[in-house]
């Protein structure tokens, strides 16, 4: 370790702040300029791409445009774990769209030649960072961090050719997981148009209408008491809401001893508060709170029907974000009452076998990206540290 030597953050890079757009050009409506908030970073860090805010109007300063790979850093934390403040993301490549560098953001500029960029973009994705950070934040409900704040933290750096092999490790993993996650968008996408072919675009005037409770089973959860919680595998895992949704599948997991209410397996989840209308699916057996509602078809073996059903419903279902006097909420009563039509079963069938190897697939990528984001996990502090080290060519 003798060849790490110490240095300040802020002698490397400086934190830009970003830009305060105008509140009435900010919309949920789609168009070419996507606003860039602490809502686009993953818990541990990197891009999250999805629940995009827009921005509508070209009267902002051209120099809050984003570039491709801009390394970025979100400055605010809404949840109560403090769980993305001050990790960093980087900005994707896309010709289509402009991200705009929000105020709550902060821009890493590099000022010295001793630092690799990439290498700066995995530190600040260390525990030991974002301790650092969490320790110096201010606030009480919603934590804030500031450039200042970011520039002190001090840690050991490499010399840049080791810092650069580091860094490329790190991002082959992150390639190979990201390549997956799109390959899986695209697999979801495919079965989205299947479904919108056989139910939506060709409807058979003799389907049934009905309820939502006539055609699917469903509980809502029920959260186990707070002190069985553990984040060491000890009983079952269990699933609270929003937050702990992934693409198709929960990734951010606890454990609970004294379960309440399961989902099954194969489960459609929906949050029912705070938001309302987030969908995943169960992979295994867990424990659901009570911000999670678990369907399945009354045919249990009908689950990819199931789940592109209930998200063909989730712009019906996400109008009760407006109901209550903070948070939106559903109830079970209210999901019984949606208006469905109801195929015949013949038509279900012939879905659910032409979906479930398209399912099969995104549930064997899912298992892939578990093994290399825990590769990549395990590697990180390690390489950071210097306790593995990368051999040169």
């Amino acid at each position: 370790m003798s060849e790490w030597k110490e240095y300040k953050l802020g002698d490397l890079i400086k934190v830009k702040h970003g830009y305060a757009f105008t509140g009435e050009h900010i919309t949920p409506t789609e168009t070419d300029k996507i606003l860039v908030t602490p809502g686009n970073f993953h818990i541990g860090g990197g891009f999250k791409s999805d629940k995009f805010k827009y921005y509508n109007s070209n009267d902002f300063p051209q120099e809050y445009i984003f570039h491709s790979d801009d390394i970025i850093v979100t400055m605010t934390d809404l949840s109560k774990d403090t769980d993305t403040l001050g990790y960093s993301a980087k900005v994707p490549n896309n010709k289509k769209k402009l991200y705009l560098h929000n105020q709550r953001i902060g821009l890493l500029r590099f000022r010295s030649d001793k630092v690799c960029p990439d290498f700066v973009y995995w530190l600040m994705r260390t525990k030991e960072y974002h301790s650092y950070i969490v320790g110096s934040a201010s606030g009480t409900s919603i934590m804030h961090t500031s450039p200042s704040r970011i520039e002190a933290y001090r840690c050991l750096f490499p010399e840049v050719e080791e810092q650069k092999r580091i860094a490329g490790v790190l991002s082959s993993l992150d390639d190979k997981i990201d390549l997956l996650n799109r390959e899986n968008t695209t697999l979801e996408a495919l079965v989205e148009t299947l479904f919108r072919h056989y139910f939506i675009e060709n409807p058979n005037p003799t389907w049934k209408e009905g309820k939502l409770g006539d055609e699917f089973d469903f509980t809502m959860g029920q959260s186990p008491s707070g002190d069985s919680f553990n984040e060491d595998g000890i009983g079952i895992s269990m699933y609270q809401g929003n937050a702990d949704f992934g693409f198709r599948f929960p990734t951010r997991r606890v454990y609970t001893t004294a379960p309440t209410r399961f989902a099954e397996e194969n489960d459609t989840l929906i949050s029912v508060r705070a938001p309302v209308g987030a969908q995943n699916m169960a992979s295994e057996k867990c424990c659901i709170g009570r911000g999670v509602a678990a369907f399945r078809h009354k045919d249990k073996s009908l689950y990819s029907y199931t789940y592109y059903k209930l998200k063909s419903l989730l712009e019906d279902i996400r109008q009760f974000n407006d109901n209550g006097t903070v948070f939106g909420s559903i109830s079970k009563s209210d999901f019984e009452n949606i208006d469905i039509v109801i195929p015949n079963r013949d038509s279900i069938v012939a879905f659910q076998e032409q979906a479930t190897p398209i399912d099969k697939k995104i549930r064997t990528n899912y298992k892939q990206l578990l093994v290399l984001s825990a590769q990549r996990d395990s590697l990180l502090p390690r390489l950071m540290s210097g306790e593995t080290k990368v051999t040169g060519q």
